[in-house]
């Protein structure tokens, strides 16, 4: 039995054409949701069904990443122990989710498969806590989903080798999906209608690393040139205060649902963004994405000519994304294409 598990937004997003892809191939299943991000489940709730297992009280305000970490292993080891059925663990990406409910895994013995396996900054604090935990997690896992050829590199370059596969990234089957199933949602329909003709660039911003002084920092450049660029400013709940700093005439949206996302992504003229999965999202809908960042671990945004890494100066880049005419619009995605058939097939041949 197999138990697919996700904690935060980008997790759900990531894990759900693979849900949909066992359910499709009959392949035994449960799924877990460690509670991390539970203001913004509900914005995913159409994409996934009910989770089986919910680690209840998992958050707590102003709480360590020690002591999140330390619930989700206790809740897990618990469920582990009931269920001796579990044999096999499916994380995803590089969150406290991830790699706390892997730690749980391996003192169960239980067999961990990676999804997103060997991303990498080689930059300890950058992005945080995420770095160590992605590098922790390929010590852990049994069996290594790669996104990216340069992923499968950078596990070999650590000595892991043994059951690394690069199937491409489950983001390009979740982007699609909503494409090709979905309409556009009212209430984006009415953003956009009310934006007019004008070209509109989507901005989010959120990092730790990013916050205090540099946040800013960014936000006075957004306020600078607003009259000339509109922008769709999509706030979080850690930074409420940027509601309020930014000017008026930056339109200020609440965190979206995925399928609101993906189209508003979809008609937009280019992505302002200290996201990762955003740097993926761009190259999927061919939008051109400056990355708030110093490093990526997603070099292929970059070398595909889609993103431009700019750390905080929005500024003097961006101008960068209104040129797509040096861009091959008909290149392979680097994130792959079918990645959850690719998947499946690993999976069955591990059963």
């Amino acid at each position: 039995m197999y138990v697919l598990c996700y904690g935060t937004r980008p997790e759900i997003i990531k894990m759900s054409p693979l849900i949909r892809a066992f359910e499709a191939n009959n392949i035994p299943f449960v799924t877990l949701f460690s509670g991390q991000h539970p203001d913004l489940f509900e914005q995913c709730t159409e994409l996934i069904p009910e989770p089986t297992f919910i680690l209840e009280n998992i958050m707590e305000h102003n709480q360590t990443l020690n002591q999140l970490s330390s619930k989700i292993i206790h809740k897990m080891d618990t469920i582990l122990q009931q269920h001796q059925n579990i044999q096999s663990i499916i994380v995803q990406g590089d969150t406290t989710t991830a790699y706390s409910i892997a730690w749980a895994g391996f003192h169960c013995k239980k067999q961990i498969i990676h999804l997103e396996a060997g991303l990498r900054s080689h930059i300890k604090y950058s992005p945080f806590p995420e770095e160590i935990g992605r590098s922790v997690l390929s010590k852990l896992a049994d069996i290594h989903l790669c996104p990216t050829k340069q992923a499968v590199l950078n596990l070999r370059a650590e000595g892991i080798r043994d059951n690394v596969f690069l199937v491409g990234n489950t983001i390009v089957d979740a982007f699609t999906h909503i494409i090709t199933t979905y309409t556009i949602p009212d209430p984006i329909h009415t953003i956009i209608d009310s934006i007019s003709l004008q070209k509109y660039y989507i901005v989010t911003l959120h990092r730790r690393e990013n916050r205090g002084k540099l946040m800013k920092e960014m936000w006075d450049q957004l306020n600078s040139v607003s009259n000339t660029y509109t922008f769709v400013y999509i706030t979080h709940p850690s930074l409420p205060e940027a509601s309020t700093y930014l000017h008026e005439s930056i339109i200020k949206i609440p965190p979206q649902d995925y399928i609101s996302m993906v189209f508003l992504i979809h008609h937009s003229s280019g992505i302002i963004t200290d996201s990762g999965g955003l740097q993926e999202e761009a190259v999927c809908s061919k939008k051109k994405v400056l990355i708030c960042r110093n490093t990526t671990e997603r070099p292929e945004t970059i070398t595909s000519g889609w993103g431009k890494l700019i750390h905080t100066d929005i500024i003097n880049n961006i101008h960068f994304l209104d040129n797509v005419s040096t861009i091959d619009t008909q290149k392979e995605n680097p994130y792959g294409k079918q990645v959850c058939d690719k998947i499946i097939n690993i999976v069955k041949n591990n059963i």
